[in-house]
């Protein structure tokens, strides 16, 4: 097969105009490329979300949550369904399965919408919702905090709308959401025992209120033959306005009727109380701007317009307000694109002086060549295939680079030996071509279809497994062009003239001694096959010693605090030691700012993000450090003044995770009993207490926490004209406030909203105490009712329409595997406590790491199918077949070995990193048993072997050296994503690569021996 070498050197200007146009449109494809931390993602959740404070939790589980559950999970293509129940609310997280299609994906949610929709009418009595919210993995690349100490959050929050409306009118931009807006109120606060007369007011003060405060036509007047309308108006404009309006006071003398409403209670101006959601940036009160992306922009070039648009808007803000930074992902992709540029970069440089070391200059600059024309093929074509520049793609570029050295090598080398041997350039580049282009083709196509796997995943493994094989296709196609087209062409007239008598380098006499070793084995070859297959054996009873991971933890300058206090604390008790915290974590040096939000968990600024709780008594904080490693040095520190200052909060200190999942393990127990489940839960965090390193260790559902139930006595509530309806509703306005008007100022509506004073609303006593006013007058609810505290769950868990408490740990020393191992013996004994009616399972990471190899396991078969094909044209013998495949078991004797000696664990790119070698040592392989059936048309059995060994021996070592040394630059600085997968790749080529020198050779004698030269092959 000749036609592409021959072509290319027929057409010599062309090919050289060709590898002009691929460099430049590859810069040009680089230089325009979108650039993302990851690929994008599709989000198949839905959040789903329903209210009903009046229910306890039995009630909201059975009334609210099973209902919802039930015509959710009878809609095609849902998948899970993941229930929280807490405070009145009640929470579904709804998956699709990940065979719905991307493009079904909007009218399977809209068919959620609707069928909840139609059962709302059926919730009980005073239920809000559902509301559907399909945004939920939503992903700012961007929060901007604004403050000023000396102007009022809602002098900050109209600065904020200022830039929002900027943001929404630039390109690039899909959302921009506003954060820690508190509402405005104007109170009228009263004492608890005067309550109830001002109760007896309150159609009085509303009647004054709603009269005064409105703006009315009034009709209108001829002006010169003009229609003027008139209005009319007594709108109140400010606190001091409503203090000073007179009520009627009905009872009063004549004279003394009118009464200054700021006379009987108290006016004053604020905001919601208790407060919802607020957010601080470096101990200020703070609104925080989160921006979005629009689907298939550069992050770095939207990042770019975005601090452009800052800086413009910070300096026209009024002095002493601030506008800044809290999370910026353009920079962190910048970052982390730039660092795996660097990587490949550094790889090529090392390649390059491995083959000057070598082969000589000439051929050393021509085999290199093949690195920027191959990764140039795959950039210009990355666009077509709808790739984006990512942390995976490349990977996959550097995963790469050792199959496209192997094929250039092999062509070149091949060449410049048969110009050594006295053929003209043209003639041994035709004949490269001749002998070598099917088997390189066929090798591309064996590697590629190892990958295959990776394009037949669906879902969000789909979307990072599309990325990666896509790229390593495009890489492996551009390889084979460039070694069989530009390569000859290159080396025709670049390669030296071969000297008269040249002297045999170190590689040549390496390669004679080695022939004679392979000519001395093959006397007993089982010999040598069984010392590889002891090798294979030992480095196989090794990897069970060897960590695993799916993702490591990222390298950013950043630390996320989970903060949370007992259930049912305040939010005002959350904030105050959120901020004590943050206030302590501004004194070190190493930090550059805090942002905490209060209540919940702000945005999902990354992927992998576990959202913290939604609860008054959860705060979530991030922290920007000066750079990693002052990151890395305030974790201890911080984690002892937790210890020492606060003793009642649990607090997580964490890194952000790469990957679509945060690492660690999950034990899951699912069964009828809460209390049981609850109990067992406290048992497995025990048990979990003594690993090491734990940064989590805590169950979903909480502590139990303090609830008051009013017990009314029904008969003596009646002979007072009350009802439980009454007590309620009275007892709500006093508490939470009840509107009775509203302040309108610009476009703004504030309601005017009369409660208790906060000073009355301390304690069981505030229940007794309270003054209720009836037909009779004017009584004490301790009169028909009695305050008693109660503990209830503070919330409950259920997946798939089952309890179910889930108990999450993550250790900095242990990985997940190892934290299984670890608690293994408590969920034996808990397993065999709790019956059969209870189920105990393993999740997060473990679970993750078994649904990705049971989805690879799937596309397993029809990779093998494409190998043997592939396979069979080349060889057309099944033996030939069965030798080459028998070689794939040799990439794992050397990985254990490296990974331990380094300390590194086995991580999902390593994986991948496992697949590229059995490429390489498959191309090794096809060469040299198809090198060995063209010596044996002129040499015996065990010559043409010795001798094809020879041959093979210097294209085999010098691939080998230059992947392997290529990668010491990402082994050493590649950090956390990419030192276990050159680790890998360095232990498990170095020794694959010698194994398959003896372990070939001597499986070709024992499989075919008895097949005789020019025979039929079998």
């Amino acid at each position: 097969m000749t036609a592409p070498t021959a072509f290319a050197i027929s057409r010599e200007r062309l090919m050289l105009l060709l590898m002009g146009l691929i460099l430049a449109l590859g810069m040009m494809s680089y230089l325009t490329l979108p650039k993302r931390e990851d690929p994008e993602i599709t989000i198949r959740t839905t959040l789903v979300m329903a209210t009903h404070p009046g229910l306890d939790l039995a009630q909201l589980e059975e009334l609210v949550a099973r209902p919802l559950e039930e015509a959710t999970r009878a809609i095609e293509g849902v998948d899970e369904i993941r229930t929280r129940i807490g405070m009145g609310t009640v929470v579904l997280e709804v998956d699709l399965e990940t065979s719905v299609p991307e493009a079904a994906i909007p009218s399977v949610f809209g068919e959620i919408e609707d069928d909840l929709a139609a059962l709302a009418p059926t919730m009980p009595e005073g239920t809000r919702g559902p509301l559907i919210n399909t945004d939920f993995g939503a992903v700012s690349i961007a929060s901007i905090a604004l403050t000023g100490p000396d102007f009022s959050l809602s002098e900050i929050k109209d600065q904020a709308e200022v830039l929002r409306d900027r943001l929404y009118g630039k390109e690039g931009i899909s959302a921009v959401e506003v954060h820690g807006v508190q509402d405005e109120r104007i109170w009228l606060e009263t004492r608890s025992e005067a309550h109830g007369n001002i109760y007896t007011l309150l159609p009085v003060i509303a009647k004054a209120l709603q009269g005064q405060n409105v703006s009315l036509s009034a009709g209108s007047i001829l002006l010169d033959g003009q229609r003027m309308p008139v209005e009319i108006s007594g709108e109140l404009r400010n606190a001091d306005q409503i203090a000073d309006l007179l009520v009627e006071v009905p009872g009063a003398g004549k004279g003394a009727r009118l009464v200054r409403l700021g006379d009987l209670i108290t006016v004053r101006r604020g905001t919601v109380d208790p407060a919802e959601r607020p957010v601080f940036h470096n101990g200020r009160p703070a609104i925080l701007l989160s921006v979005e992306m629009a689907a298939g922009e550069d992050i770095t070039v939207v990042g770019d317009m975005l601090r452009g648009e800052l800086d413009a808007f910070a300096a026209s803000l009024p002095v002493g307000m601030a506008a800044e930074l809290s999370t910026f992902q353009p920079a962190v992709v910048a970052d982390s694109v730039n660092e795996a540029l660097v990587n490949m970069g550094q790889t090529f440089v090392v390649v390059l002086f491995v083959m000057l070391a070598f082969i000589g200059w000439r051929q050393a600059l021509i085999v290199a060549t093949i690195v920027p024309l191959a990764v140039g093929f795959a950039f210009a074509l990355m666009p077509v295939a709808g790739v984006v520049l990512q942390q995976v793609s490349i990977a996959a570029i550097i995963i790469s680079l050792g199959l496209l050295v192997d094929n250039g090598v092999v062509i070149i080398e091949d060449m410049d030996s048969r110009i050594r041997e006295g053929s003209s350039r043209t003639d041994a580049a035709r004949a490269a071509g001749s002998q070598y282009t099917l088997p390189l083709a066929i090798a591309s196509v064996t590697t590629a279809a190892a990958f295959l796997p990776l394009f037949l995943l669906d879902g969000t493994e789909g979307q990072y497994g599309y990325s990666l094989g896509a790229v390593v296709a495009l890489m492996l196609t551009g390889s084979f062009i460039a070694a069989t087209s530009f390569l000859p062409v290159l080396a025709i007239r670049f390669l030296p003239e071969p000297k008269a008598t040249p002297a045999p380098g170190i590689l040549e006499r390496l390669g004679t001694g080695y022939g004679r070793l392979v000519r001395l084995g093959l006397r007993a070859p089982w010999v040598m096959v069984l010392l590889c297959l002891l090798v294979v054996a030992g480095g196989v009873s090794q990897m069970g010693k060897v960590p695993q991971q799916m993702f490591p933890l990222s390298e950013r300058a950043q630390l996320l605090v989970y903060f949370d206090l007992p259930r049912g604390s305040d939010i005002s008790a959350t904030e105050s030691e959120a901020l004590r915290f943050s206030e302590w974590l501004r004194s070190n040096e190493e930090v550059t700012s805090v942002t905490s939000f209060i209540g919940y968990g702000g945005p999902r600024f990354v992927l992998s993000l576990d959202p913290a709780e939604t609860d008054p008594a959860s705060a979530f904080m991030v922290v920007n450090t000066s750079d990693f490693g002052a990151s890395e040095k305030l974790l201890p520190r911080a984690r002892a003044e937790l210890d020492r200052a606060f003793p009642d909060a649990r607090v997580r200190l964490k890194r952000v995770a790469m990957g679509g999942r945060e690492p660690g393990l999950e034990v899951a127990i699912s069964g009828p009993d809460p209390d049981r489940l609850l109990a067992a839960a406290h048992d497995v965090e025990a048990g979990f207490s003594s690993a090491p390193g734990l940064t989590e260790n805590a169950g979903d559902w909480g502590n139990r926490r303090l609830i008051g139930r009013v017990i009314v006595a029904q008969d003596e509530a009646r002979l007072h004209g009350l009802s439980t309806r009454d007590l309620s509703q009275t007892m709500a306005g006093m508490l939470e406030g009840r509107p009775i008007s509203v302040l309108r100022e610009g476009d703004s509506q504030i309601p005017i909203t009369l409660r208790l004073d906060p000073e009355s609303m301390e304690g069981p006593m505030a229940v007794a105490n309270m003054t209720i006013s009836t037909s009779a007058g004017l009584i004490l609810t301790e009169q028909i009712a009695s305050f008693e505290p109660d503990l209830e769950f503070s919330s409950l868990r259920r997946v798939n329409g089952q309890r179910r408490v889930t108990v999450t740990a993550i250790s900095t020393e242990l990985t997940a595997p190892a934290l299984a191992d670890h608690i293994a013996p408590t969920l034996e004994r808990l397993q065999e406590e709790l019956g059969p009616e209870y189920d105990i399972a393993l999740g997060g990471e473990i679970e993750q790491s078994a649904e990705v190899r049971e989805k690879l396991g799937g596309g397993f078969p029809a990779a093998v199918a494409v190998m043997l094909v592939a396979l069979m044209v080349q060889f057309n013998s099944f033996r030939r077949v069965v030798v080459t495949l028998a070689c794939v078991p040799l990439v794992i004797a050397g990985v254990p070995l490296a990974l331990l000696a380094f300390g590194q664990p086995l991580s999902f790119f390593g994986t991948l990193g496992m697949i590229a070698l059995s490429g390489i040592v498959i191309n090794n392989a096809i060469v040299l048993i198809d090198q060995i059936d063209i010596e044996r048309r002129t040499m015996s059995l065990d010559a043409a072997i010795a001798e094809s060994a020879r041959k093979r021996f210097r294209p085999i070592l010098l691939t080998s050296l230059t992947t392997v040394l290529g990668l010491i630059p990402m082994a050493t600085t590649g950090g956390g994503l990419w030192e276990p997968m050159a680790t890998l790749m360095i232990g498990g080529l170095g020794l694959a690569s010698v194994l398959t020198l003896f372990y070939v050779p001597a499986l070709y004698r024992l499989a075919l021996s008895r097949e005789i030269n020019g025979g039929p092959q079998v």
